[in-house]
């Protein structure tokens, strides 16, 4: 915790810890001055020219200085702007000691980097005044820094530790996706085999049985026995189709067995003749076969992407493309439909219609470490560009 700053009061001001540099090309000027100073355990030093004072305050920077304004070589005017372009002496306050009693002379002194001034004559009590009260607002400005510094330096390390809890919550959530994904696609499989091999096995042989009662019967049944067992025929035909495709949209077994380009080129297919769209696959470059988590996702991405296409798109064209590069693979699916305004997505009305299938598709981006591109208008259709590392 940053500790308040507390106020020096002049009793608190150590004055022996501090130095005062006189700059005054006349010594007669300097010698009770000096005493009075040094009295109150002020450090002092001496430069009686502009030039000699440059030179000192730029090896042995004193903590204030007293500067007079009309001197040979350089003025005062001319010191204080050379101390002040200087990053060595720049934030030693400057008190000028002037005879000038002009408001503009006051002025250009503040102008060129002073913080007070005092009239000659001088008034000794009147020098230590300002004196002690600018070596004060010195500390409290160096303390005000430090304290700044200190801040900053435990902001910065408060923004890390933040930002590795970030990283390591991220890559948590994308483990637990990951394996939630993993597992996801296991029960699809299960599901699909159980419904494939058993609830279609069974179907298929009540088909079988009832062929062969209808052999048996061999015409001899009611007209009302006869429409019913037509019924029943096609009611048991019609769910064994609807197992298989259920099964199939599960999870295709030739996902697994054959591989992603394939099983897409099946579904691509598949998908435009049952709904009535011009679906193209293409594929380009040396096809292999990728681990089977990636070939998992694209292949989802895909699925979801033409259920989007299917359900809002308004399509009468599709096209998916798929490259593959030395260490790089990419995908991209467009379609001629209705569009949108990808900068809308998170509004309410956006996700009940494409967002919602996007976020999935971003998802699963996500999990595979790769780059999603959203190219859409309204009236021009969407293209989605995935690309990610093999």
């Amino acid at each position: 915790m940053v500790k308040p700053v507390v106020v020096p009061t002049q009793d608190e001001l150590d004055l022996a810890q501090y130095s005062v540099l006189i700059v005054d090309d006349a010594p007669i000027n300097l010698g009770v001055l000096v005493q009075f100073l040094e009295s109150y355990g002020l450090g002092i030093r001496v430069a009686r020219s502009g030039e000699s004072a440059l030179r000192r305050a730029h090896y042995d920077p004193p903590d204030i200085i007293l500067l007079d304004v009309l001197m040979p070589g350089i003025d005062g005017f001319e010191t204080c702007l050379q101390l002040k372009a200087n990053a060595d002496t720049a934030d030693i306050p400057v008190i000028f000691m002037t005879s000038l009693g002009e408001v503009e002379d006051k002025v250009r002194g503040f102008e060129v980097g002073a913080v007070d001034y005092v009239t000659k004559p001088l008034h000794h009590e009147e020098v230590l005044a300002r004196v002690t009260t600018h070596l004060q607002l010195r500390r409290l400005t160096k303390m005000l820094q430090s304290e700044k510094q200190q801040l900053q330096v435990t902001t910065e390390q408060e923004k890390a530790r933040l930002f590795d809890a970030v990283k390591q919550q991220r890559e948590q959530l994308r483990t637990l996706n990951t394996r939630l994904n993993e597992l996801k696609e296991f029960e699809y499989q299960q599901i699909a085999r159980e419904l494939h091999d058993e609830l279609g096995q069974t179907l298929t042989a009540i088909q079988i049985n009832l062929s062969a009662i209808r052999k048996d019967v061999n015409g001899h049944l009611s007209p009302k026995g006869e429409d019913r067992l037509a019924e029943t025929e096609t009611l048991t035909s019609q769910t064994l189709e609807q197992i298989r495709e259920l099964s199939l949209s599960l999870r295709p077994p030739m996902l697994d067995d054959l591989g992603l380009v394939p099983t897409l080129r099946w579904y691509i297919k598949r998908f435009g003749a049952r709904l009535d769209i011009k679906a193209g696959f293409t594929t380009s470059g040396v096809v292999t076969r990728l681990a089977s988590e990636m070939e998992t996702h694209l292949y989802r991405i895909v699925q979801e992407a033409l259920t989007n296409v299917a359900k809002h798109a308004q399509a009468r064209n599709a096209d998916v493309k798929l490259t593959f590069l030395n260490n790089r693979i990419r995908l991209a699916i467009q379609d001629d439909g209705v569009g949108f305004d990808p900068s809308k997505l998170h509004l309410k009305s956006s996700l009940q219609n494409s967002g919602a299938g996007l976020l999935g598709i971003r998802e699963r981006v996500h999990l595979l470490g790769g780059e999603l591109e959203i190219k859409s208008t309204p009236n021009t259709g969407t293209l989605l560009n995935i690309e990610a590392s093999v």
